[in-house]
């Protein structure tokens, strides 16, 4: 058995919003949604499961407006879909994050009290799927040209496709056109597909999922290039893979 604790969080990411630092409470609630389905008669209430399952997310934390924190993230985004990914159990390859293919914005209240830091709170509704995945990149800073992360083993490939998450928060080109990431897959560690290719990327802040239908091989990894020539470039980004 397992325990985590706040320490363990390793990333809260939003559309590429980096919003960690600022945030002191969150909770993912996942509901099956179930109808009353006794009649006249029963002395006891029955309910039957109607198939569907949806998600509520919240966030607290305090108030930022710093670049790419929480203000920017959240000011003007009520009713829209984000690209979500919470990391609840510490920032290493192969842990498990929840990523939400949508999670619709409801509402941001910035609270102000006496004697007390300003606060920003946000609460989601799901909007398509909510999936448990694994990290392929951690949510850090990279300086080279190239990367290949280290792979992940599945213990055996899987038939029904999977999904894979790209959050950008930092980005500098230096002269590169665009920076491209992909997830691969293996089926022995050692030779390597593409299985998906996220769009290139130009500027931060930047999120995508996509999804792949079919076989996924036993081991996946997540790659790293840039288009175009430069120098002194970094880019902060985490890549994740939810198989079906």
């Amino acid at each position: 058995m397992s325990t985590f604790g706040s320490d363990d969080v390793a990333f809260w990411l939003i559309d590429g919003y980096s919003v960690l630092g600022v945030t002191t409470q969150g909770a993912i609630v996942k509901e099956a949604v179930a109808e009353e389905s006794h009649g006249f008669g029963d002395a006891w209430g029955e309910h039957a499961y109607v198939g569907l399952r949806r998600v509520s997310l919240s966030q607290n934390g305090f108030y930022d407006d710093a670049a790419n924190s929480v203000n920017a993230a959240l000011v003007s985004l009520m009713g829209t879909a984000r690209v979500l990914c919470v990391g609840l159990e510490g920032n290493t390859l192969g842990k498990a994050f929840t990523g939400f293919a949508g999670a619709m914005q409801m509402a941001y209240e910035r609270v102000m009290s006496r004697a007390e830091l300003h606060k920003a709170n946000a609460t989601y509704q799901g909007s398509g799927a909510v999936e448990e995945g694994k990290i392929l990149h951690i949510h850090q800073a990279e300086t080279g040209a190239t990367l290949n992360s280290a792979s992940d083993n599945n213990g055996g490939s899987s038939a029904n496709g999977a999904s894979g998450y790209l959050q950008v928060s930092a980005l500098t080109l230096g002269g590169y056109t665009s920076a491209a990431l992909k997830i691969q897959d293996s089926p022995n560690d050692s030779t390597w597909l593409d299985l998906i290719t996220f769009a290139a990327v130009t500027a931060v802040t930047a999120a995508e999922r996509l999804t792949v239908a079919g076989t996924v091989d036993q081991y996946t990894r997540a790659t790293l290039a840039y288009n175009g020539a430069g120098a002194d470039q970094t880019i902060t980004y985490m890549v994740g893979v939810a198989r079906n």
